[in-house]
Order: structure tokens, then sequence, then C-alpha cells
């Protein structure tokens, strides 16, 4: 049996979108605004809660968080895409853990990205987002490293381009932790 040309060209726009996902989750993560904006249409929309309006302007807003986050992880799961000429509807879960530089508690947040998608030139990117909110949890600081054995030298996580993701992935050297805003970590 072979796939039909339409069938192929459909599983390739929706790895597309997919992409354009994981892209946006990268940007935001790493608080990488030229990523992050990369996977909006310059005319696109952002409904974020706390943030109405233009898409570039919600990664601009986003971006002032950097300065009082240690980390900000982005968890995708149950992508559902239906592909309509030039246009998808992208509904995917989503679970965002953040934590922060002053201890206070952590925070996990779950919902889902309603997106309306638009392919201009052969390329996916966001046009309408839609957060929709479905539950929050905070956990009070309490950092497990020391279960972990975490030690000072590692490949911490970082922001923009300080993150190992940016480094050379065949040889990059190891950071500390007390530089990338954990100074929980004990020395071992």
């Amino acid at each position: 049996m072979t796939a039909s040309q339409t069938q192929i060209q459909e599983l390739l726009d929706k790895q597309a979108l997919h992409d354009n996902l994981m892209q946006y989750c990268r940007g935001i993560d790493r608080m990488d605004l030229d990523l992050m904006k990369s996977t909006y249409w310059p005319d696109g929309t952002d409904s974020h809660g706390r943030y109405e309006g233009s898409a570039h302007g919600w990664c601009e807003e986003a971006m002032k968080s950097r300065e009082v986050l240690v980390s900000c992880n982005h968890h995708i799961g149950n992508v559902y895409c239906e592909i309509d000429g030039n246009r998808a509807k992208r509904e995917s879960m989503f679970m965002v853990v953040t934590t922060y530089k002053d201890n206070s508690p952590t925070m996990f947040l779950g919902g889902r990205y309603r997106d309306l998608c638009e392919k201009r030139d052969g390329e996916w990117r966001i046009l309408r987002r839609v957060c929709v909110w479905d539950w929050n949890q905070k956990f009070e600081f309490d950092p497990g490293w020391t279960i972990m054995r975490a030690p000072e030298s590692s490949y911490w996580g970082q922001f923009h381009p300080q993150d190992p993701v940016y480094q050379d992935w065949f040889e990059s050297a190891k950071t500390l932790a007390s530089n990338s805003n954990r100074p929980e970590v004990q020395r071992l």
C-alpha cells in the first residue's frame, strides 16, 4: 500500500505544526525572544490570561519574567490538529512549572493552547492563540538536589544564550549551580 500525495502532505503539515509548538516552548522556556516571536505571524494575537493583544507583544511581556525566574518548563501533550487548507486548528495540553529566585512557591499551571495556525509561503505559524486554563497548584520551596546528589558543577539550565542547548553539543563546559541562580545546591 502506498500513501497518496495528500496523505504525505498532511503528515508533513502536522510535523511542521508540531515543530512550531516545540519551538514556542523552547523560546519561552529559554527566554529566547527571537525564537518565541518566530512562532507567531506578525499580525497574530494572543489571549494569555494576564495579557490580551498582539502575539509579539505577548512575547515581549513574557520576557519580563526572566528577572524573577530560575526556570520555566513547558510540558506538552495530547496535540490534536485539524487541517483545512492553509489553516489548522491545533489543541494541545500544557503543564508549565516555574521556579523563582526569591524561593517563592513553585507554580504548576495546566491548561490547553487553542491555536488557529496559518500556512503562508509553505510555513506554519500561530495566527490566534487562546490559553484555556484548567488548573494550577503551588508547592512551597523545598529543592531536592541533595536527594539526587546534584554536583555544583554540572549542566545547569539557564536562559538564552547561556543554556547548554545553545552551546556546542559535542563539547561544552559545565556551569556552576550558583551561577544559574541555584545557591541551594550543596557542593559535593
